[in-house]
């Protein structure tokens, strides 16, 4: 009976959200035709973000009241907000022999209540080719041949605070990836791919650092051992070249690296399945005043189904990674998560995660900062409905605990959304 009255108290929350976020929506919005199916999205979000900047009290005074600070005091209104977006999007999907063509063209026109100068409209444009749908049905081998290609192209705008830079940050980015695999035999196979990443950054940042344009291309490659039709150990080499358009910057940005690891994908049993990898990586600086680092890297995804219901998540991530400021982080995150079905058309999830960050600065410049490392502490949940098969809401809450050297704070995030497709 609880669980039932949750779920009329979820109905009658997103009633008004339903009426406002699909009514506009024509029934016959679904077009199908020779050159592809064309359907259309929205989704309606409202969220309260405790910490809209990612920083703590004193750093947002701090920021107000410096005149160091890259952004107008007058910018800075409030450290909390209510946000709320409006996501209108259309997706395009074409089956062509072998090849499946997707995309996505749109636009998330976001309004900051109180911080009303951060409000921003974001593009939202995708396009994805699949060579016989082996990426949509993760697969690893194409039903009519040994190869498995896909390739991707995003463009748009990413807005929000990150932990990596303790800052409220704004850049348009542009991706563009292509991977590719070959089964010589029943046993052995290889692949290939890369991945240009492209972020212009728009934003000052709320403290003395300026960020600089970033650019990353990694080149990647990999050995298969097909153990089974499901199972696959492999080996992976990858090298990574990243710059900033500060060239002969006194920075970190301007770097490379070359890892090397070994790992296993697919089902390792009826009830477990994922990816995981171990590696060693080396990062080479330009700058001829830091030494080169090295650490061990890894990179785990794996699920556990308990049973049709339930099931269980853990990730691990380890790596090295630039910052558009002019440092460089070496991060290592954990989270460990519970999937349960309370109803047929209500789910749940909680999670905890945790991490570490640690800086290294160039030994001259404004980059540095009060702190080298910080640890990070989360914990959450979030509830989904589907009310029908085009209209689905969630609703959740999060909260995160940053601890430095210098300073603590916590930041609690509550959202809800729901979206209809047509």
């Amino acid at each position: 009976m609880k669980l039932l009255r949750i779920s009329k108290i979820f109905n009658n929350t997103f009633l008004l959200f339903s009426f406002l976020g699909i009514s506009c929506i024509p029934a016959n919005a679904l077009v199908e035709g020779r050159l592809g199916n064309v359907d259309a999205s929205i989704t309606l979000r409202g969220e309260y973000d405790s910490r809209v900047f990612g920083i703590s009290s004193a750093s947002f005074q701090g920021a107000k009241s410096s005149s160091s600070s890259l952004i107008v005091a007058d910018e800075l209104k409030s450290e909390d907000d209510f946000i709320i977006s409006f996501s209108p999007a259309l997706h395009f999907s074409k089956k062509l022999k072998w090849f499946s063509f997707s995309g996505t063209a749109g636009v998330n026109l976001v309004q900051y209540i109180k911080n009303k100068d951060k409000s921003y409209t974001q593009p939202i444009t995708t396009f994805s080719i699949d060579f016989d749908e082996t990426l949509s049905k993760n697969k690893r081998v194409s039903n009519n041949a040994k190869i498995r290609f896909d390739a991707t192209f995003d463009l748009g705008q990413s807005v929000g605070a990150s932990i990596l830079e303790q800052d409220l940050i704004s850049y348009t980015y542009f991706v563009a990836g292509a991977n590719v695999r070959y089964n010589h035999s029943p046993k052995f196979g290889v692949g290939g791919g890369t991945s240009y990443n492209l972020k212009h950054y728009q934003s000052g940042s709320t403290q003395t650092r300026v960020y600089q344009d970033i650019s990353t291309l990694p080149l990647s490659a990999q050995a298969y051992y097909i153990y089974s039709e499901k199972l696959d150990f492999y080996t992976d080499y990858t090298f990574s070249r990243t710059k900033d358009d500060q060239r002969g910057s006194a920075t970190l940005t301007d770097s490379s690296s070359h890892s090397i690891s070994f790992g296993a994908q697919g089902d390792y049993s009826s009830k477990l399945s994922g990816n995981a990898k171990l590696g060693y990586s080396v990062q080479n600086f330009d700058n001829e005043f830091v030494s080169k680092q090295d650490n061990l890297i890894t990179s785990i995804g794996v699920n556990w189904k308990l049973n049709s219901k339930t099931s269980f998540g853990f990730n691990l991530d380890r790596s090295f990674s630039p910052s558009a400021q002019g440092f460089s982080t070496f991060s290592t995150m954990g989270r460990a998560s519970a999937n349960h079905r309370l109803l047929e058309d209500l789910s749940a999830q909680v999670y905890l995660s945790a991490g570490n960050v640690k800086y290294t600065y160039p030994p001259s410049g404004s980059t540095a900062r009060d702190s080298s490392s910080l640890n990070q502490y989360g914990l959450g949940f979030n509830l989904m409905k589907q009310f029908s098969n085009r209209i689905s809401a969630t609703t959740g809450y999060d909260y995160s605990f940053v601890d430095r050297s210098m300073e603590n704070y916590g930041r609690h995030v509550l959202h809800a959304d729901i979206t209809g497709r047509f």
